[in-house]
């Protein structure tokens, strides 16, 4: 019997049509971002670097409360220095760094500009060639600390080396939670070059500061 136009016609399914069905079901089902090996590296990296540095508020307060600051550097010197300081320089301030109080490191590293800017201006231009070689200065601390140390430029960068580790285990100086004013300053009398540092300590920063509070030093 013929059919009616209304009545539908047999569709045949062939093999090819289900392999094909199968492949898109497949296919959708499996519709998520996959992240380029490149991206995932990326976004790893910078959660890492999140996880090591130390970017809270309450950090941010804290350091924008110690950057203004101002220590009297007078302080830390013996009172028969002190009246014999002939002038201080603008102080350097810095976190110390894991390198900083390393056993195997023994210096402390200082920017090369702050030291232009705020120290060369106490130094003459023969001890400004001198410090490749180095200077020999004293070093003043939290609880009448001194050592002898030698400031000169290693590479180019200013440190204080030499007697430095003594002065780390001598103040008990830590990574991270130990923050520093360091002033250069000239003997009056004899016209030698010292440092004096005043040491902040903060048990609750355990970690470098991130950029944004770091900037806030100055």
């Amino acid at each position: 019997m013929p059919t009616s136009a209304e009545e539908t016609t047999d569709v045949r399914i062939t093999r090819q049509d289900r392999q094909a069905a199968e492949i898109l079901v497949a296919l959708s089902r499996n519709k998520r971002y996959h992240p380029r090996k490149g991206d995932e590296k990326n976004s790893s990296n910078k959660k890492g670097k999140a996880e090591k540095e130390d970017n809270s508020k309450e950090t941010m307060m804290i350091i924008k409360a110690w950057n203004l600051a101002k220590p009297d550097p007078v302080e830390n010197i013996p009172s028969r220095v002190a009246k014999l300081v002939d002038q201080f320089s603008q102080p350097i301030k810095k976190q110390l760094t894991v390198s900083d109080v390393k056993e195997d490191q023994r210096r402390l590293m200082l920017g090369k500009d702050e030291v232009k800017k705020k120290m060369h201006p106490l130094l003459t231009g023969s001890e400004i060639k001198r410090l490749k070689e180095g200077l020999d200065v004293t070093v003043y601390g939290p609880g009448n600390v001194s050592r002898t140390m030698r400031f000169k430029m290693w590479s180019s960068t200013p440190v204080l080396t030499s007697g430095w580790k003594g002065f780390v285990d001598a103040c008990d100086l830590k990574e991270h939670c130990d923050f520093i004013h360091i002033w250069m300053f000239r003997r009056r009398e004899t016209r030698e070059l010292c440092f004096v540092i005043d040491k902040t300590k903060y048990s609750t920063i355990t970690k470098p500061l991130d950029k944004e509070i770091s900037d806030q030093i100055n």
